[in-house]
C-alpha cells in the first residue's frame, strides 16, 4: 500500500493502483514509476540519457511477484532540471533517496545502468544496511585509471567547437552492437539531451571514484556487462572483486538488446531475496 503524501503530485491511477507519480526532490520534481506488491522491492535507475522506459521489458515480468519501483532522475524524463544545475552523483543520489524514503522502503535490491550505477553505488555506500542487493548494469569503472590527460582531453573537448562530433562518436561507440531498431531509438534520445546537461554529467563521471563506495557496501551484487566493460578496471574487479555476467551481441544497453538474457540473469541474483 502507498502512502500519499503532501510532497507527491501528478498522481496516475490504474486499476486502482498508484503507478506513476512525483515528488518534490532536493532541486525539482522527480518523477518514478511505482508498481506490483509483495516480495523484497526492486528499484531500478536509468543511465545518462534514460528513463523509465529503458527497464519497460525487464520489470513485465517481476510485477506479478514484487514492488517494482523506476525513477528518473534529475534532468532525465519527466524529472525537472535541477535549478541549481547540480550532476554530482552523491546529489542524484538524493534523489533516489528523496524516493525510497517517501514510499516507506525500508530493504530493498538496487539495479542501476551506466551512470544509473554510479548513482545506486554512491546510495549503498551511503545506506549499506538498506541496500539487501545491488546489480551494477555496464557501469562505469574506475575513470582514475586513466591518465589525467586523458580526461583533461576528453573534457576539453565537450567544451569546444567539436562537441557534436565528440558526443556522437562516443554514442555510436556504445551502440556499436545495438540492434539497429535500438541503436536509432537511443541515438535520439541522447541527441535530444542539452549540451548543459551532457558536458555536467560526463565531466561528473570521469571524477567519480566508486572504490570508498565498494568499500562501505559489503552486500550482494552483481555486474552485468558487455564483453566491451569487462577490463581490469571494470568495478566487478575492484576493490575485493565480486560476482559478474557477459552478455554478448548487445550494445551498452544490453537490457534493451537482449531483454530476455538479462532478465534471466537478474531474476537467478533476486532468487536469494
Amino acid at each position: 500500500m502507498i502512502t500519499l503524501a503532501t510532497s507527491v503530485f501528478g498522481i496516475v491511477l490504474c486499476k486502482g493502483e498508484i503507478i506513476k507519480t512525483s515528488v518534490h526532490g532536493p532541486t525539482g520534481k522527480i518523477s518514478y514509476k511505482d508498481e506490483g506488491f509483495g516480495g523484497m522491492p526492486v528499484v531500478f535507475i536509468h543511465s545518462f540519457g534514460g528513463n523509465v522506459s529503458h527497464w519497460e521489458e525487464i520489470k513485465e515480468s517481476l510485477v506479478p511477484n514484487r514492488r517494482v519501483v523506476r525513477i528518473e532522475l534529475r534532468g532525465h524524463g519527466d524529472s525537472e532540471f535541477p535549478k541549481d544545475g547540480d550532476y554530482r552523483i552523491s546529489s542524484m543520489a538524493q534523489d533516489l533517496a528523496t524516493v525510497v524514503n517517501l514510499l516507506g522502503l525500508q530493504r530493498f535490491v538496487l539495479v542501476g545502468h551506466s551512470m544509473g550505477g554510479s548513482v545506486a553505488l554512491q546510495y549503498a555506500g551511503e545506506n549499506p544496511s538498506r541496500v539487501a542487493g545491488l546489480v551494477l548494469v555496464d557501469s562505469n569503472g574506475d575513470p582514475k585509471k586513466l591518465p589525467e590527460v586523458v580526461r583533461d582531453q576528453i573534457k576539453n573537448a565537450l567544451y569546444s567547437d567539436t562537441y557534436v562530433q565528440t558526443t556522437e562518436a562516443y554514442w555510436e561507440q556504445l551502440l556499436a552492437n545495438s540492434k539497429p531498431e535500438i541503436k536509432e531509438r537511443l541515438m535520439g534520445e541522447l541527441t535530444r539531451t542539452p549540451k548543459d546537461t551532457v558536458i555536467k554529467i560526463t565531466s561528473e563521471l570521469l571524477d567519480y571514484d566508486p572504490n570508498h563506495s565498494l568499500k562501505r557496501y559489503v552486500g550482494p551484487k552483481l555486474a552485468i556487462v558487455t564483453p566491451e566493460n569487462d577490463d581490469q578496471f571494470a568495478l566487478h574487479r575492484l576493490h575485493l572483486g565480486f560476482p559478474h555476467a557477459v552478455v554478448v551481441n548487445a550494445g551498452h544497453w544490453l537490457q534493451l538488446d537482449q531483454p530476455e538474457e538479462f532478465r534471466n540473469i537478474l531474476e537467478t541474483f533476486l532468487q536469494k531475496f
